[in-house]
This record gives structure tokens, C-alpha cells and sequence, in this order.
């Protein structure tokens, strides 16, 4: 549905095309672009420009130096924007197919079907959930996950990383050689909690980095890791499948965080959360991301030097396909690799913002007490799930000595949810972790123990019932070990989907997994239901409905004043820490005169640096005026046009 509303900035005034998601608009304005809930996406689609120095207003790194909450909610709202065609939401192949199977010529997914993140990433609504079911690599589905704590998931692989370069990589330039490989520890074992002493550490065992023909071949890691080969210097050599002594000297890898599987040699999909916004753009919307950041790669090893958020990319495998051949002077790339006209769809600048949402997205909960939660992990234990399914893991700080490539915890805030058992609810505390110098929010990059993740972040056989058969007939049971954080809240259940109880997802296990199967058979009913009743109590929720603690006073109130205001219980709503917080509307009369509380911004342009030097937008195209040679004149595909 597209409808016409106006726009009012301060700085001028101009009409554009709003969509459902859009709606920035007063009650009682007349437009048809009003929410009073205030949850629609109220900015208008401006490209977001990339900087690295916080003094240029508007620029990335100014919005997440000195206005985090605000880069954050620009991030959430471009994760669950409709694009538009004005936007240049999908190529000419609308539902084609794309991809091909390992059989080189079968396709594997359907392109081109969804015009935002939230088509498929919506339960809850608004929030990084997941739920809905779709074609991918059979005709059985592929259930879509959610990513709350996307940046510990993805802080945690590239630290497994970092700890596996640590004990192998004896020299310390970043790959590993047939050498290393040889002289390397026969499994590799990496603690959850790297902190505590070995004999009291749970582990994870990845395998072995040993060649597969001692000084040549392969190294068998666990499939979760991505390989790839280098010569002499390190480089990656393209199209090399081994160490081979004479153009291949050793490998390099990453760990695949987000995907299923996609069988045995060839592991997940995205290494890292900025590869799995811009990925998914381009196959589901036909959106392609210009993205120096991912391949700022200068000594050619095939990873990149830190993002803005602090993330390590993998251009040797993963990276966008505008490459920026064909540059203006304005920095910016004028590639069209999908023909539409449309220009730079994604702009650096979105991706530093997209990741940014997903590094800082709230944690899943349990709705249950300190003791229920220590209850359910002995029972997992004793039933043998928390071998795979391990409950804690520790992000370790970036000042460990021991292994100082280490990021720390990259985040500058933790919504910490609790359930409260006297008002029988979840409530949320906001931790700082972050401490402020002047008026930048400088990040402590302090270690963080993850509780109750539930994941070895590794892949496993699992067995006939979870066994796929794809479009072009070959069959895959490997898969990662899903976090089971958040599923109480799932359905359905298992990669496929297929399971429509938590029950029914536990009895396909095998495999691996077999004799936590055979245990959990010849467990009394009781403590299956016991188990059960755990499992449902790790659960998502509605993040910006979240009763919180948000000035640290320990009390979460049921009238917090914002700019003057009164807007109802203290909740997670990034909206009210923002360097200018949102002022809502207040109680307005509805069209039959009831009084309603309309969270509708007055002071819109203002609150989302709508007037910021980078991001003044005049004509409302899309185009930043500092990027439009026409900036009086819209021109949706490239400024002009």
C-alpha cells in the first residue's frame, strides 16, 4: 500500500511517497501516515553516509560516538523498513530462482520475495524474531531464526577464532602453515569459560587443524568452520581445495555463525552479522550494498580490518557484489550490477547501522527464577543436551593478556531481563557499558558471561529424522547447534520447521545426539515434562514494551516523563535516549473523542538528526545533499533520474 503524506523538517518542506512501515505522521493531521502506537518506522529512507570521524555531523561514526541510542534505532528501523520501488527493492526477476545446489546447476532459493527483514523476521513483531517457514534448499522449508543477541553470537565465533589462531598459529601472522598444522595439537578443545580453571571449564571439541596427508590435504575442522587456501605469503589462492606444497602452503577459516548447515564441506552462510544483513538484502529484495568496509582488506590475507562496530569480514568469501568499479567524486559508486538504474541501494553507511542494531540487539530471557533456571541446567546436564546444547559461555575482555586478539564485549549497553516473581513478570534493567568522555560514549570492551545461550556453536550429524533431501537430491543431516535462548517462544521447531512441538523436535534427534535420545526415553514422564516446562521458560519478547530500569534510579515507574510528557510505564524505548529524546504527542482525542496516548513524535526532524549536515535530505529522494548533485530536484535512482 503506498499513500502521500507531507513531511515537515525544519530546516524545509517537500512531499514524498510513505509506505505501511513509514509513518511519521501526527493524530489528527489529516494523513493517512499516522500511528499512534509509535512502533512504524518514522524516518524517512535517507542513505546513511559512512565516516570514521565522530566530527562530522550525521556520519556514522558521529551517530555512534555521540548519539548510540539513535544509530541504534536507525539500524532497527532500516532491519524492518519496506522498501519501496522508488528504493529499488527488487531486480527484473521477481520470485526467480537463484543459487546453485551442489550439483552446480539446480537452484536453491527463490529470489526477489520479501521487501524488508521483517517479512520473515517478525515473531515478535518489530523485534529481531524469526518463525516463519520458506523454501531454501528442499521443498521442506527452512524455519527462520531469531536473532536476539545477534552480536554475542557473533562475538563469540570470532573470539573461537581468535582462541583457535592462539594455540595453533605459533607465529602469529595470522594463518596457519603446513608446519603449524603438523605441530598443532591433535583436537582442538576451546573452554566456554576460558576464565576458570581447565579441570572445572566446560569445552567444545572443533576437530583438528592436522592436514589430512600430514604435510598436505585438508584440515578437519568442525563444519561450522568455512577454509580456505594461501600461498607462501598467506594470500588466498583461488580455486585451491588443499594444502599441496607448491601453491598452497596453508589455510586460513571462519566460522559460519548464521545458517542452518548446507551439508557436510560446505558449512553455514554468513560469518558475521554485517554479511548476514547485506546477503539476505540482495537475494530477498534485490538490494545491493556498496561496502568498502567489508573488503578493507590491505595486506591481502582475506580479512579485513575492523568495521566501525569493531567486526572483523571475510572478503576472500563473503562480499557484496557492487565493488564499487565505477566511483564518482563524491565518493560513492555508480556500479548497477542489477540493471535497474537504481544506484548504491545500500549505502556503506546503512550497513554501519544495520550492524550496529544487530551487535547491540537484546539477549533472549528466562521467565523463571535463579533457581529454576539452575534446576533446569542440572536436569539438561544429567540428560545429557548440555553436551551440545552448553548452557554458559564467557566473552572474554579485549585486555586478556593471555590472548590479546581478543575484541571484548563490543556492545555499549545490555538490557538485562529478569523475571520478577512478586509482579510476575519480566523486567528489564539498562546496563551502561560504556563510559562517557565529554559527550562520546566510549565503549569498555569489558568480558560478559553469557548466561543461558545453550549452544556449542558447532555443527553435528544428527541423524535419519532430520535428514533432508534437497531440490537436486542430495542429502544433508549436518546442522548447527541451535541456541536454545528464546526457544520457549519458537514454533516451529527444528531447521526444517517440521516440528510443531518441542517434544516432537527432541525425539528426531539422533546421530550425535543419540544417546541423549536413548536418555531421554527412558526418563520418567515426570521429568520429561519437568525438562519441558524449563525449556518453555527461555523465551523472547517484546523489546520496546519491556517494563525497564532506564535511569538507573531501581525503580521502573508508571508515569515516565520524557521531554515534559508523560508516556506511561518506564519501558525499552531507544526513542527516549536519544541525544534529543522523541517528544510524544500525548492524549489526543480519537475520531469518536475517546482519549488515546498518541507516542507519535512532534519534534521528529530534530529527535533523528534529520537537519544534521549528512543527513539533510531536501528533496526527500533517498539521496543525502552532500551526495545529490540535484539536491532540489528528487531523483530516486541516483539523485537526478
Amino acid at each position: 500500500m503506498q499513500v502521500i503524506f507531507i513531511l515537515s523538517l525544519a530546516l524545509t518542506a517537500g512531499t514524498a511517497v510513505a509506505q505501511f512501515g513509514e509513518r511519521p505522521e501526527l493524530l489528527g493531521s489529516g494523513s493517512s501516515a499516522v500511528d499512534v502506537s509509535g512502533r512504524s518506522v518514522k524516518n524517512p529512507r535517507v542513505r546513511a553516509i559512512h565516516t570514521t570521524d565522530p566530527s562530522h555531523l550525521g556520519g556514522t561514526a558521529y551517530l555512534q560516538d555521540q548519539d548510540p541510542f539513535l544509530a541504534y534505532q536507525l539500524g532497527r528501523n532500516l532491519n524492518f523498513r519496506e522498501f519501496r520501488s522508488r528504493d529499488g527493492v527488487f531486480d527484473n526477476n521477481i520470485a526467480g530462482l537463484a543459487g546453485p545446489m551442489p550439483d552446480g546447476t539446480t537452484a536453491k532459493i527463490t529470489k526477489n520475495n520479501q521487501t524488508s527483514c521483517a517479512g520473515c523476521h517478525n515473531l515478535p513483531n518489530g523485534n529481531a524474531g524469526g518463525g516463519p517457514n520458506f523454501h531454501k534448499d528442499s521443498g521442506f522449508g527452512r524455519n527462520t531464526p531469531h536473532y536476539y543477541g545477534a552480536g554475542i553470537i557473533e562475538m563469540l565465533a570470532l573470539q573461537v577464532r581468535s582462541q583457535i589462531l592462539h594455540a595453533v598459529d605459533s607465529n602469529g601472522d595470522g594463518w596457519i602453515s603446513a608446519a603449524e598444522s603438523q605441530a598443532s595439537p591433535p583436537r582442538i578443545y576451546i573452554k566456554t569459560d576460558a576464565s576458570t580453571p581447565l579441570q572445572h571449564a566446560p569445552s567444545v571439541y572443533y576437530g583438528t587443524a592436522h592436514l589430512s596427508n600430514h604435510s598436505t590435504g585438508t584440515p578437519r575442522l568442525n563444519n561450522i568452520f568455512r577454509v580456505w587456501y594461501v600461498d607462501a605469503d598467506g594470500a588466498p589462492v583461488p580455486g585451491a581445495t588443499s594444502v599441496d606444497g607448491v601453491t598452497t602452503h596453508g589455510f586460513n577459516f571462519e566460522m559460519m555463525v548464521w545458517g542452518w548447515g548446507q551439508g557436510v564441506g560446505r558449512s553455514a552462510l554468513n560469518p558475521t552479522n554485517r554479511a548476514f544483513f547485506w546477503d539476505p538484502m540482495i537475494a530477498h529484495s534485490g538490494l545491493e550494498s556498496y561496502d568498502p568496509s567489508t573488503t578493507l582488506d590491505p595486506d591481502g590475507d582475506g580479512v579485513s580490518e575492523p568495521t566501525l562496530a569493531g567486526a572483523i569480514q571475510f572478503p576472500v568469501t563473503h562480499q557484496p557484489n557492487d565493488v564499487g568499479a565505477n566511483l564518482d567524486t563524491m565518493g560513492f559508486s555508480r556500479d548497477d550490477p542489477d540493471g535497474d538504474g537504481h544506484l548504491n541501494e545500500i549505502s556503506e553507511g546503512d550497513l554501519d547501522l544495520a550492524e550496529w542494531f544487530m551487535l547491540n540487539a537484546p539477549r533472549p530471557a528466562f521467565a523463571g527464577t535463579a533457581a529454576e533456571y539452575q534446576q533446569g541446567v542440572l536436569l539438561l546436564q544429567s540428560l545429557g543436551c548440555a553436551d551440545c546444547h552448553q548452557p554458559d559461555w564467557k566473552i572474554l575482555s579485549a585486555n586478556d593478556s593471555s590472548e590479546n586478539s581478543l575484541a571484548g564485549d563490543r556492545r555499549f549497553f545490555d538490557l538485562d531481563v529478569q523475571w520478577n516473581p512478586s509482579a510476575a513478570r519480566l523486567e528489564g534493567t539498562l546496563q551502561q557499558l560504556y563510559d562517557m568522555e565529554g559527550s562520546s560514549y566510549v565503549r569498555r570492551f569489558d568480558d560478559f558471561y553469557v548466561e543461558g545461550i545453550f549452544t556449542d556453536l558447532a555443527h553435528h550429524e544428527m541423524g535419519a529424522d532430520f535428514e533432508e533431501v534437497g531440490f537436486d537430491g542430495n542429502r544433508n543431516s549436518t546442522w548447527r547447534t541451535p541456541p536454545l535462548w528464546g526457544v520457549g517462544s519458537g514454533f516451529p521447531w527444528g531447521h526444517d520447521g517440521k516440528s510443531l512441538s518441542l517434544e516432537h523436535a527432541i525425539e528426531r534427534h539422533g546421530g550425535e545426539a543419540t544417546q541423549a535420545l536413548q536418555n531421554w526415553k527412558r526418563a520418567q514422564s515426570s521429568t520429561r515434562a519437568q525438562a519441558l516446562n524449563f525449556l518453555s521458560k527461555l523465551v523472547l519478547y517484546d523489546v520496546e514494551s519491556m517494563p525497564t530500569d532506564l535511569n538507573a534510579d531501581n525503580t521502573i515507574t508508571t508515569d515516565y516523563v520524557v521531554a515534559g510528557i508523560g508516556t506511561g510505564l518506564e519501558r525499552f524505548n531507544p526513542e527516549w535516549l536519544f541525544k534529543v529524546p522523541v517528544q510524544i504527542q500525548g492524549i489526543v482525542a480519537n475520531m469518536i473523542g475517546q482519549p488515546v496516548t498518541s507516542y507519535a513524535a512532534i519534534n521528529l526532524s530534530s529527535a533523528y538528526g534529520l537537519t544534521l549536515p549528512l543527513r539533510i535530505d531536501t528533496d526527500l529522494d533517498g539521496w543525502p545533499d552532500v551526495w545529490d548533485i540535484a539536491p532540489g530536484l528528487a531523483g530516486y535512482k541516483d539523485g537526478i533520474h
